[in-house]
Order: structure tokens, then sequence, then C-alpha cells
């Protein structure tokens, strides 16, 4: 029989503790892949292919469309695309506001078929303690079925807990990876107004996107439609009203890169404008994003749009007062 003294048991112990703490990190770690890809697998399309509707002729060579109404040739980026609205603040206005985006997506027959709304996850955790916040969430949950686009819940822990205030740049930053399944995805700022769905759709498939850094292919660091404007996500509360993003895994990193639009781009910058544009060019964008006044409502005065929005808005959350909002 061997007597172990006890420094010899300690010794002993050390390692076994390591393997025993390794294999834990390992299992932990298999567990934790596995459930990303299954939420992955969940959550990318049948079809990741955007395709044209009918009424566009296309040129297999060339990788064009004709439009028959005008004869204008459009650029098609085939890939996996995604429109994204999101919201830091559960603002019932807003939230109703990216509900009717959503819908006129799907009313305007885009052909972008992923359409994304991003919200802290704690909206879901903590009833508020104003009933028309509650009441526009429970709509956004129903209507997320009905017009079909995917609410995506991210933790904002990592910002509360440093003591830092939530914004819509921090939320995009943090919730960023979600969009590795995509080529591209276009952010469009909330309040504002969708007036031509396929009109829109151009911004992703007129014209070649910046996409993955690739020194062979000069339209991703040298884009004429798209300019590089990184996300200074403590120093930006705020997005651009208009903000391209592509998220690629690198050999030793995931790398983001974010674009807005060329607005001095005649045809292109003005797909997506403030309401103001009709006003100077007597035509309507795609697109109409709003601003805000003093107050942190949205300006009416010279909007050509305010009475158009607001009465599709009470369309999408009936019974529901946006009158303080």
């Amino acid at each position: 029989m061997v007597l172990l003294t006890s420094s010899t048991v300690a010794t002993l112990l050390v390692p076994i503790t390591c393997i025993c703490t390794f294999s834990i990190f390992l299992a932990g770690y298999a567990l934790q892949q596995h459930s990303v890809r299954k939420i992955q697998d969940a959550m990318r399309p049948l079809d990741s292919i955007a395709t044209l509707p009918q009424q566009f002729s296309y040129d297999e060579t060339q990788e064009t469309a004709t439009d028959p109404a005008t004869g204008e040739l459009i650029t098609v980026n085939k890939g996996n695309f995604a429109y994204l609205q999101l919201l830091s603040e559960p603002n019932p206005s807003d939230i109703c506001s990216a509900i009717l985006f959503f819908k006129k997506l799907a009313d305007g027959q885009s052909v972008i078929q992923d359409r994304l709304f991003m919200y802290p996850q704690e909206w879901d955790l903590i009833a508020s303690s104003d009933p028309n916040v509650n009441m526009a969430l429970s709509i956004l949950s129903s209507a997320s079925q009905k017009y079909s686009f995917w609410t995506l819940p991210i933790s904002m822990k990592l910002v509360t807990e440093q003591g830092y205030s939530l914004t819509d740049s921090k939320l995009f930053r943090l919730g960023e990876i979600q969009f590795l399944q995509y080529d591209s995805v276009l952010y469009l700022r909330t309040p504002g107004l969708l007036l031509n769905a396929q009109e829109l759709d151009k911004m992703l498939l007129r014209r070649p996107l910046p996409l993955k850094y690739d020194k062979n292919r000069v339209e991703s660091f040298r884009n004429e439609a798209w300019i590089g404007m990184p996300l200074m996500a403590h120093q930006q509360p705020k997005l651009p009203p208009v903000y391209l993003v592509s998220v690629n895994t690198m050999p030793s990193r995931v790398e983001a890169r974010t674009h807005i639009p060329n607005v001095a781009l005649r045809g292109f910058g003005d797909l997506a404008a403030g309401p103001s544009y009709r006003r100077i060019s007597g035509n309507d964008p795609a697109y109409v994003f709003f601003d805000w006044d003093e107050d942190g409502r949205v300006k009416w005065e010279g909007n050509p749009y305010y009475d158009q929005w607001r009465d599709e808005q009470s369309e999408v959350c009936p019974g529901l007062d946006l009158g303080f909002y």
C-alpha cells in the first residue's frame, strides 16, 4: 500500500482540475455552437436568391433586367439580401411606422424577401408602465407573422451593465453578427413612409454592391453608388438614415463593412430621401425618412407626407392613440 502525502494529493489535483474544467468548457462551447447553428438554420430563407418579378425581362449573359415601361437597364445583384428597421426605445408611433414599412413591402411586391426588425431583448422581459407601449408591442408580435418579417431581440445587457444609455447605433453594433447569413442588409430609418417597394429594391439590385473586400473587384473598395462610412457607436447615437452593411467572416475576425448611398448620384441617391426632396425636385422618393422636432416627435411642418403617414399608421395599429408620440 502506498501512502500519499497531502502535498502529493494537492499536486495531483491541479492537473485533474484543469482537465475537468477544460472538458466542461469544450462541452459548453459545443452546445453553444449547436444552438447558434440551429438558430441560423431557422432564420435562413429557403430561397437565398433574389428573383425578379415577371414584368421584367432578364438577360442571363449580361446579368441585367430591362423595365419594359422605361427600357431602363437594372443591374441585378444575385444574392441574399434583407431590409432592416430597428428601434432602441419602444416608441409606439415608431413601432407602428416600422410595421407599416413591412406591410407596404409585402403589398408592393418587393423582391427582397427577408425583412428584419431589431429591438432590445429587454422589451420582451419587462412590461411597460405605458399601456400604449404594451399594446404596440402586442401588435408588433402579431404583425410579424401577418406581414412576414423577422423580429430580432438583441440583449443590451453588455451596454446597460457598463452604465451606457441605449441607442440605435449601439443596438446595431451588438446585433450586426445576425447579418452573417446575408450578402448585404439595407437599414432604413423609422419613422418613415415607403411609397414604392419595387423602386426601393433598386438600391440593392440596380448597382454593384461593395460586399466583401476583394482587391480584384474594384466595386468592393471604390464604389460609385456606395460611400464607406464606419460606425462610431459610442459617438453617434443615431444611425445614418440609409445604411448598408455587409458582415463577413475573415481568417481571424468577423468584418462589418458599412456604407451610405452617394446622394449626388442622380437616380440612385434620391431613391431614399427626406420629405423636402419632393419640394425641391417635384418627385417622390421610393422611401421617405422623417426628422424629429425638439420634443422628439415627427416634424409635420413642411412634410407633405405627414397626413398620409398618420392615416396609414392607424390602419396597421387600430385602436392605438398615437397623438402624443
